[in-house]
């Protein structure tokens, strides 16, 4: 009992974690749905688009050998080309080349659905040729290659025998004339799709060595005469793809087209589209109209709109991808939305404001995985992604904070005792007295030292001066700073001017008058 409890617990956690994964994993983007491979041809019309067959046939006497069905091989190939050209459209040229001991073009490459005498005239009734010369047939499809403007031409030699061209210039494999033809042909395929298919009626023809001399990578079918009906509309297939990537070429990597429209919208330049945003203040949102063209020619395109390269701004898409057909244009609404506020500043004013944001075009087809798929083209992409900045431009007002005001009073009543209380250190408070003496007659007068500074006139003696005195520190000590101003000693004489320290307790001389500093404690005066 207590292990069935535990499995059952274990199964309920197990549970509840799976629950919990997949309720927090992000929704996925859903694909585009694929369509069918008819599809694609149809909304291509590659019937409309043409292609050169050149079919080469062997006359050579083995032709007439029975099949496992117990048909001659060269009735078996009469019966199923027949039905091959039939199938084939208006727009598309075919050419037959008859080779044995001789070559011969028995119907010029022409419309396909010109082939009425082929059967009745043209082809011989029977084969007898008496060897088979595969590279001088090669040759003459190329010359009627030559002919076709096609963009997608198809070489398809049906065969039951190896090369016997006694005196041929091909008749054996790599020989000068061999190379020369695989030059020819590589010249051919510079400008058109060209693909070369071996139908082989017998076993060893060695037509994949007689082809890949002269096709880089020819296509060989199986050795089975009864089937080879299927097999020519095997590769009658293979060329309509070929028809279909010949149109798609042109829509690889095809661009998406991207115009924004709006209030204050300006012209883009160089992938950037100006957003005049004015002057409010808050969050502000508005509406734009972007319209997406398709330059793709042929293939359906899907676009999904999303924000990248955001700074300061976001942008709101639609959630589902927007459909164009190829050439088309769509406009869709998107939501532009910023946080427009004041800035910081000392003095008011009006200051600049800027934001950004890109729209982003993710292009993706139905197409893409029947085209990487069915038709084979692995690189195939329907369009690269673009973006397309949003740059916002506007002014927003220079407010100053309201706490600046207050901060700055502060600073300034801090300023002012700092420097109050600098100035007391500067000129310290005075007390004591100054003897002024008059050294000739010995007279003196006592000036008081109050406050900070003392400015007074002395008449001690034949003395008349004034007297400036303020403490200050000097080297770590408190000592009077004097400044003398005294009339001239005789008539006629110039007024005598003088500085000088005076020690705390002590005397000194200026201007031939005597100072000197006491004090009734004669302790430090200066506080």
């Amino acid at each position: 009992m207590l292990t069935i409890r535990a499995a059952a617990h274990r199964a309920v956690l197990l549970t509840l974690t799976v629950l919990f994964a997949v309720c927090a994993a992000p929704p996925a983007v859903a694909a585009d749905p694929p369509v069918s491979r008819d599809t694609v041809y149809r909304s291509l019309k590659v019937d409309d688009v043409p292609a050169a067959y050149v079919v080469l046939v062997d006359v050579s006497s083995s032709m007439q050998d029975r099949g496992p069905d117990g048909v001659p091989l060269y009735t078996t190939v009469k019966r199923r080309l027949a039905d091959f050209l039939t199938s084939l459209t208006p727009a598309d040229q075919v050419a037959v080349v008859t080779f044995g001991r001789a070559t011969s073009v028995v119907h010029p490459m022409s419309p396909a659905n010109r082939t009425g005498d082929l059967f009745a005239k043209e082809l011989p009734s029977s084969a007898g040729e008496s060897a088979s010369d595969h590279g001088a047939a090669l040759d003459a499809a190329a010359d009627q290659l030559d002919r076709s403007t096609a963009p997608v031409g198809a070489v398809l030699m049906l065969t039951d025998g190896a090369v016997n061209a006694p005196g041929s210039p091909y008749a054996r494999l790599g020989s000068p004339a061999w190379k020369q033809l695989k030059q020819r042909f590589d010249t051919l395929g510079s400008h058109r799709r060209l693909m070369g298919y071996g139908l082989p009626l017998a076993q060893g023809t060695g037509v994949s060595e007689v082809l890949g001399s002269a096709f880089g990578a020819p296509r060989i079918l199986p050795v089975d005469p009864t089937a080879l009906g299927s097999q020519l509309s095997a590769a009658k297939d293979q060329v309509r793809t070929q028809k279909a990537l010949t149109l798609l070429r042109a829509d690889r990597n095809a661009a998406v087209g991207v115009t924004v429209a709006g209030a204050g919208v300006g012209a883009a330049r160089d992938g950037h589209v100006g957003v005049a945003t004015g002057g409010g203040t808050g969050t502000r949102t508005r509406t734009l109209e972007v319209t997406l063209t398709s330059r793709a020619r042929h293939v359906p395109l899907t676009v999904r709109l999303t924000s990248a390269d955001a700074s300061g701004a976001t942008l709101t898409a639609p959630g589902g991808p927007v459909t164009l057909e190829p050439g088309r244009s769509r406009t869709v609404r998107v939501t532009l939305t910023w946080q427009q506020d004041p800035e910081f500043a000392l003095i008011p004013g009006d200051g600049d404001f800027r934001a950004g944001v890109g729209v982003r075009t993710v292009v993706g087809s139905p197409w893409t995985s029947t085209v990487r798929g069915s038709l084979g083209d692995a690189a195939f992409s329907p369009g690269r992604s673009t973006v397309t900045l949003l740059d916002l431009r506007g002014t927003v007002p220079g407010r100053t904070p309201g706490w600046l005001y207050p901060l700055v009073l502060l600073v300034l009543l801090l300023g002012g005792a700092a420097a109050r209380a600098a100035h007391r250190r500067r000129h310290p408070e005075l007390s004591g007295f100054l003897v002024v003496t008059d050294l000739r007659s010995g007279e003196r007068q006592t000036m008081p030292l109050r406050g900070r500074e003392v400015v007074q006139d002395t008449d001690a003696g034949e003395v008349r001066a004034r007297v400036t005195v303020c403490g200050r520190q000097e080297a770590g000590r408190l000592v009077l700073v004097l400044r003398c101003d005294r009339e001239a000693p005789r008539p006629g004489g110039e007024r005598l001017r003088d500085s000088g320290t005076c020690e705390l307790g002590k005397s000194t001389v200026l201007c031939g008058i005597g100072f000197s500093h006491e004090t009734e404690s004669q302790s430090a005066v200066l506080r």
